[in-house]
């Protein structure tokens, strides 16, 4: 990877971005496009767009967005500990004995979530998981009054797991989901930029919020961009690991390139485009059937102005929803190239329909 779009990396993944407090995470979203775009705006609650040739047509929207899963704080009791529901998809099993930041409007209190000791513990055989509302933050407190001198309600915790490479092409981090995404379209634009030649898309790279909470950034974003077509970059679970079926759950593994989904929100013209230019340019893509587990921005974007024709390239990732996600850098660079390709490839004015 380029030295400095893995320094921009490094930094998006460094910097805390739960659901709902995406500014830090924006801030430098923006800082680094701007020398690569012809606008940079955001809106009222924080989405990012930069633009690249405006007046260009068709206009394509390339989407990722920048919100991570968390916490928010719900409940101080009178001993100081610290009671939270979750932002997005937490599970609880991986929730206990893990160092966390909460994120106050002064800065950073570190805590930890706390957890019984097993020399405690009742020995049953079947143990059960703590529900959210049972774990707690200890930030050590020696009672709720003091504990409310530094935390609020509402106050936003992330895990403290940072970005590390195991080797020269693997990272682990606990953002992948979906900075990965907002690497990439800023990647996009890059690319486009430097190429031989200028576009004839109006090319808009999106950093939205609140997916993890409702697609609710991408949106906004659509009804403020209305644009002809778009392609959604996010990670996707890997099924290449132990104890996942790839009979039940499609095979994908890391490593050898993004994925490609078919059927509901992909739209066939433009998944056949891309399928088409990635053998042309030998880019690595591997293909599944659209998830029944999941979903992305193109859901809130596909069917939004009477149909926005779209497609989700997904970045496999290692232990989704972790805090210790894992990426081959190269999946991502693939994927960046392979959209970039795709918009130096429409034609003035293209349209893409299916034919009856």
């Amino acid at each position: 990877m380029r030295k400095r779009s893995y320094e921009f990396l490094q930094e998006l993944l460094t910097t805390p971005s739960p659901s709902g407090r995406e500014g830090p995470g924006q801030k430098v979203w923006c800082d680094y496009v701007r020398q690569y775009a012809d606008e940079v705006r955001t809106d009222a609650y924080g989405n990012a767009v930069a633009v690249l040739n405006p007046d260009g047509d068709p206009k394509i929207m390339v989407d990722g967005h920048a919100d991570e899963i968390g916490l928010m704080v719900t409940h101080i009791d009178d001993k100081g500990f610290i009671y939270f529901q979750r932002i997005g998809g937490v599970d609880p099993a991986l929730v206990s004995a893990k160092r966390v930041n909460v994120h106050n409007r002064n800065g950073v209190v570190r805590g930890v979530t706390g957890t019984t000791p097993v020399h405690l513990q009742e020995k049953k055989q079947d143990r059960k998981v703590p529900k959210m509302h049972e774990i707690f933050i200890d930030i050590g407190a020696p009672d709720g009054d003091a504990a409310r001198k530094k935390v609020d309600i509402g106050d936003a915790v992330t895990f403290v797991d940072d970005f590390e490479m195991l080797n020269d092409n693997v990272g682990v981090a606990r953002g992948f989901d979906n900075r990965a995404g907002t690497w990439a379209a800023a990647e996009v634009l890059r690319l486009v930029k430097s190429g031989k030649s200028k576009p004839k898309c109006a090319v808009y790279a999106c950093s939205s919020i609140q997916e993890e909470v409702g697609l609710i950034g991408a949106s906004m974003q659509v009804f403020n961009l209305s644009p002809h077509a778009a392609v959604v970059v996010d990670v996707t679970p890997a099924t290449d690991t132990p104890g996942i079926d790839a009979k039940q759950h499609g095979e994908c593994k890391m490593g050898e390139g993004p994925m490609l989904s078919i059927g509901r929100e992909n739209h066939p013209v433009l998944v056949e485009r891309l399928r088409k230019l990635a053998r042309r340019k030998r880019i690595k893509l591997q293909t599944s059937a659209f998830s029944l587990t999941g979903g992305t921005d193109a859901l809130a974007i596909f069917k939004a102005q009477g149909g926005v024709p779209s497609a989700v390239l997904s970045i496999p990732n290692r232990y989704t929803h972790s805090t210790i996600e894992m990426v081959d850098l190269r999946d991502m660079e693939r994927a960046a190239s392979l959209v970039a390709g795709l918009l130096t490839d429409v034609k003035k004015g293209e349209r893409f329909a299916v034919e009856v």
